[in-house]
């Protein structure tokens, strides 16, 4: 890779994580989060994660750690130290893993340049999602699907370590139990992964503990008394629905976002294609066909699974938050596939600069767009909050929220019985009920 192309890469790593540090900016709490922060503020910490765990879902983990967020709501800027917390763990497991991958391929990479294509992964993860503004910024959601996906990763970068230390098998625990605690697709799809490492491996004690730990995780979740409350007040699905419900969902999350997702994470992926094409060919060489081929499978694979799960949970169409599993295995499948697309064209001299250009000038434009929109949410937000808190009518109205962008909007409903203006109006300790205006 030339110095030209580094510099790009290195801007447009710059303009992304400006765009996360913005946006974390102008994050707000929904009113989904209100819930929480309601509850907190009326009973103690054990008596609401008692409930959570045995009158609505299993999910232990994740429960923990989202009560541990939400107490601390008040602390000004907090909201944004979490995201910023959440970004820079998820960084770090993905640096790991890159530099797991590098010694166990034998490419010579520096720490400057494994940070480069960390902050280049994390951009093509973000945009494989189909809303990141679910699993990005909205902390209900974070805990359960983006921290998950963090404890994921770090656990690919130790499976890949030839031999680990003592503190990489606790990272090894740590993560399989929180996976297997917080994220049910993602669980189900790693242990499945696992069994297979296990058999081409032989003796690999490292996979083998990692299953049995998310399985007993799992397990743990799946047989609390919350998952069963859950599971009898969502229907039940035949098997034709179930198999309709699972065609449609994943026809959706691969066609129909495609513009905003798939196209941009392609175009981002860019910089592994130029790392490929300086390398020496690794192993038998590419074949196109068959690496196009297994990749569209693992990709469909993945996907159908992903959907199953969440449909089969449900009893309906999988949101689109659950899918975040789906968009770290296509991640790697990109990365993978271009990577090994630029050794098939090693040393080519075809100079793809002006695509990298391109590809800065919209993420530059991206930015402009979209702090101009995510400000305007914050501010009419804050307005919002302020009017409520001040107000002494019976019945306070609030005027509709701005649109929020890549911000999980924090909207209500004209319905006072609404579960998100009960969540606001609780949340906020108010004794008066709030109403979105309808003229």
């Amino acid at each position: 890779m030339n110095l030209k192309s580094s510099y790009l890469i290195t801007i447009q790593n710059f303009l992304f994580v400006l765009f996360l540090v913005t946006t974390a900016w102008f994050n707000r709490w929904s009113a989904d989060d209100y819930y929480f922060i309601g509850e907190l503020n009326q009973k103690s910490f054990i008596e609401v994660y008692k409930h959570l765990h045995f009158n609505w879902h299993g999910r232990w983990t994740s429960n923990f750690f989202q009560l541990i967020t939400f107490k601390y709501h008040h602390i000004p800027g907090f909201l944004f130290s979490l995201n910023l917390f959440t970004f820079s763990f998820l960084t770090i497991s993905i640096y790991q893993l890159i530099k797991s991958v590098s010694k166990l391929i034998s490419i010579q990479l520096s720490s400057k340049r494994i940070w480069m294509y960390s902050f280049a992964f994390l951009s093509v993860f973000f945009f494989c999602c189909v809303n990141p503004a679910s699993t990005w910024f909205w902390q209900t959601s974070t805990v359960v699907y983006l921290w998950s996906v963090t404890a994921f990763i770090f656990l690919v970068s130790r499976l890949l370590k030839e031999s680990i230390s003592f503190f990489d098998y606790l990272i090894l625990i740590l993560s399989s139990i929180y996976i297997g605690g917080s994220n049910e697709p993602l669980a189900i799809i790693t242990i499945i992964g696992l069994v297979f490492w296990y058999y081409r491996k032989k003796l690999d004690i490292k996979s083998m503990l990692s299953a049995v730990l998310i399985l007993i995780a799992l397990l743990i979740n799946y047989f609390s008394s919350g998952t069963e409350f859950r599971d009898e007040i969502t229907p039940g699905l035949g098997f034709i629905d179930l198999i309709l419900y699972t065609g449609y969902g994943s026809l959706k999350y691969l066609l129909f976002n495609s513009y905003k997702t798939f196209i941009p994470a392609i175009i981002l992926a860019l910089p592994f294609y130029l790392l490929g094409r300086k390398q020496p060919p690794i192993g038998a060489g590419f074949n196109l066909k068959r690496e196009t081929l297994v990749s569209f499978l693992i990709i469909i694979v993945a996907v159908v699974i992903n959907q199953f799960i969440v449909v089969y949970a449900l009893g309906g169409s999988a949101p689109d938050r659950s899918t975040t599993t789906s968009s770290i295995i296509i991640s790697f499948v990109l990365v993978r596939y271009f990577f090994l697309l630029g050794q098939q064209h090693h040393n080519r001299k075809t100079n793809l600069a002006i695509v990298v250009i391109v590809s800065v000038i919209g993420m530059l434009v991206f930015n402009g767009f979209t702090s101009i929109y995510h400000y305007r949410y914050a501010k009419g937000y804050d307005q919002r909050i302020e009017s409520i808190k001040s107000s002494k009518n019976g019945v306070i109205e609030v005027a509709p929220l701005p649109f929020s962008g890549y911000i999980y909007s924090a909207e209500i409903s004209s319905d006072n019985k609404y579960f998100l203006n009960q969540h606001l109006k609780n949340g906020l300790g108010l004794k008066q009920e709030v109403v979105l205006k309808t003229k």
